[in-house]
């Protein structure tokens, strides 16, 4: 701690009248702390692959790269392949019942970390759609609160979503140095029985209460998770034979980051920025349109993907 002093004067011409008064202030920046994360069990990690649905949506051309990539940058943040699960094409009732076998997992009490990925379309309100049904995430996502799945207590719990948020098309601005992209794309989350004309067209095959003190070892509901998504609010998110802009953006990250310095949220600022470049074209053409990621968190502290000290 160091103490400032502080003086106010008048202006000159008037008497020369000075306050003085002092306080104290940290010399650095308070620091919350980051995550656990030296387990030798670094975490699970579930991806609901969802490429083929009874439901009229269509067939999700390139999700299948998106897979095997994670697959292969997963290890590079700690994340043991016999720990990391596929889900292929699943109902909504099959989703659920992942979920309530991993809140009796006997081994979750020993990970540092969660992980889920979705993979599929996705329409208005964040509702995410399984081979036969819709489903909300937000509504999923309960199912790992502390009440229900105290073993993460306290832990990080990531949630990364490849979907469309709705059916709008985001325009570019006229900038330079933009990546272009030479491939037709896809949006995830137009049925293509529901699509009119024009996205036809663009779119192919595809309150205040009184404080209490909380007890030490309680956690609000919804702490301690992050939720990366593909596309802003409203908007469409694009894939082709290749794999998604958002999934191949953030394995490029996965990659790349330095995993002394950097966090999860350096990481998915880097996603952001990469996801941001990229151009969509049509039949070889680009048509200026883009896409933007976003993310939520209410992690309490910093995360990173440190390797493990043997």
């Amino acid at each position: 701690m160091r103490s400032v002093t502080l003086t106010q004067s008048k202006p000159i011409g008037a008497a020369a009248v000075t306050m003085f008064s002092s306080i104290y202030t940290p010399v650095e920046p308070q620091s919350f702390g980051s995550y656990s994360m030296e387990s030798r069990l670094r975490g699970k990690v579930l991806i609901f692959n969802q490429r083929e649905f009874s439901n009229g949506y269509s067939t999700r051309i390139g999700t299948d790269r998106d897979v095997e990539r994670l697959l292969k940058v997963l290890p590079r943040l700690g994340y043991a392949r016999e720990h990391i699960e596929v889900f292929e094409n699943l109902k909504a009732s099959g989703i659920e019942k992942v979920a309530l076998k991993l809140q009796k997992d006997a081994q979750l009490h020993l990970c540092d970390s969660l992980v889920v990925f979705f993979l599929t379309h996705g329409e208005k309100n964040d509702k995410l759609v399984a081979k036969d049904e819709t489903f909300h995430l937000y509504e999923f996502m309960e199912k790992f609160k502390p009440a229900v799945m105290p073993a993460m207590a306290g832990k990080p719990k990531l949630f990364f979503v490849q979907s469309c948020r709705g059916h709008k098309l985001k325009r570019g601005k006229q900038l330079q140095n933009w990546v272009s992209e030479t491939a037709s794309y896809v949006a995830d989350g137009v049925a293509s029985v529901f699509l009119s004309a024009p996205y036809a067209a663009a779119v192919y095959a595809a309150e205040s209460f009184d404080e209490e003190e909380s007890p030490p070892d309680s956690f609000p509901d919804f702490s301690d998770f992050l939720i990366a998504m593909s596309a802003q609010h409203g908007y469409l998110s694009f894939r082709n034979e290749q794999g998604s802009w958002f999934i191949q953006e953030l394995c490029n990250a996965f990659e790349t980051f330095n995993p002394h310095y950097d966090s999860i949220l350096d990481i998915l600022t880097t996603t952001n920025c990469a996801v941001s470049k990229r151009t969509r074209n049509v039949d070889g053409r680009p048509d200026n349109r883009k896409q933007i990621a976003s993310f939520y968190s209410t992690l309490t502290k910093k995360l990173y993907f440190k390797p493990f000290q043997y």
